[in-house]
C-alpha cells in the first residue's frame, strides 16, 4: 500500500478501515469495530460511520491515487477497483436490507473524491422510497418535471402514488443532508461499533487481513 501522509485513509491505514470506528467527538480515539466487508489485492470495502442507508459501504483503493484521473493510476488498478464495485454491489444487492426487511431497489455508486482525495466509492443501497422521500422530491423536484406534467398537483398526486419512477442523484444527497438526525447516529460510539459489527457480519464477503 503507497501512502500519503496528508490523506486520511492511508493515516488511518487498511487495518483501521477494516477494525477501527471514529469517534463522534473530535481528536478522541478510534473505537475497536470489525466494519470490513470485503478485501481484495487492490481494494477494502468497509461500512461508513454515517449509514447514509443501511449497507452504505465505502470502496477505497489501497494504493494512494488522488480520483480515477490520477496519472499514476496502473490499468491493473483501475480494473481491480472497477471490478471489485461490480463485486460487492451486487452483493449488497441481494443481501442488504432496511429496518423493514426490504432489500435495495438500485445501489447507487458515487466517487467524487473533493473531500478525501483518496480513490473511493460509496455503494448506498436505494430502498423503496418512504413518505418523506417522496414529498422532499415533490417539493425540490417539481421545476425539473413540469415540462412533462399538466400542474403541480397533478406531479404531486403522480409520486405519492408511485405512478412515475422518481430518480437522480436526490436520494444520495437527502441522506447524507439528515443522517445525524438518524436513529443510528443517536447511538453512543460503542452502540454504534455494536450496531456495525452485527450489519458487517451480515453482510462480510472476504477478508484477506490476518
Amino acid at each position: 500500500m503507497t501512502n500519503n501522509t496528508g490523506c486520511t485513509f492511508c493515516k488511518t491505514g487498511i487495518k483501521g478501515l477494516l477494525c477501527e470506528l471514529p469517534s463522534q467527538l473530535k481528536n478522541d480515539t478510534p473505537i475497536l469495530c470489525k466494519r470490513g466487508i470485503y478485501e481484495d489485492a487492490y481494494c477494502v470495502g468497509t461500512l461508513t460511520p454515517e449509514q447514509y442507508t443501511r449497507g452504505h459501504t465505502l470502496l477505497v483503493l489501497k494504493n494512494h491515487r488522488a480520483d480515477i484521473t490520477d496519472p499514476n493510476i496502473s490499468s491493473e488498478e483501475l480494473l481491480g477497483f472497477i471490478t471489485a464495485i461490480h463485486k460487492v454491489t451486487n452483493h449488497l444487492k441481494n443481501k442488504a436490507r432496511n429496518d423493514r426487511g426490504e432489500p435495495p431497489s438500485r445501489i447507487h455508486v458515487l466517487s467524487l473524491c473533493d473531500g478525501i482525495k483518496h480513490l473511493h466509492a460509496h455503494l448506498i443501497p436505494r430502498y423503496c422510497y418512504d413518505k418523506s422521500e417522496r414529498e422532499f422530491y415533490i417539493e425540490n423536484y417539481w421545476d425539473r418535471e413540469k415540462d412533462n406534467r399538466e400542474s403541480k398537483e397533478d406531479f404531486r398526486s403522480a409520486v405519492r402514488e408511485g405512478k412515475i419512477e422518481i430518480h437522480g442523484m436526490w436520494y444520495a444527497a437527502y441522506h447524507e443532508m439528515g443522517y445525524k438526525n438518524s436513529k443510528f447516529w443517536k447511538y453512543t460510539d460503542k452502540e454504534r461499533a455494536l450496531n456495525l459489527q452485527a450489519l458487517a457480519e451480515k453482510l462480510r464477503m472476504t477478508l484477506i487481513q490476518s
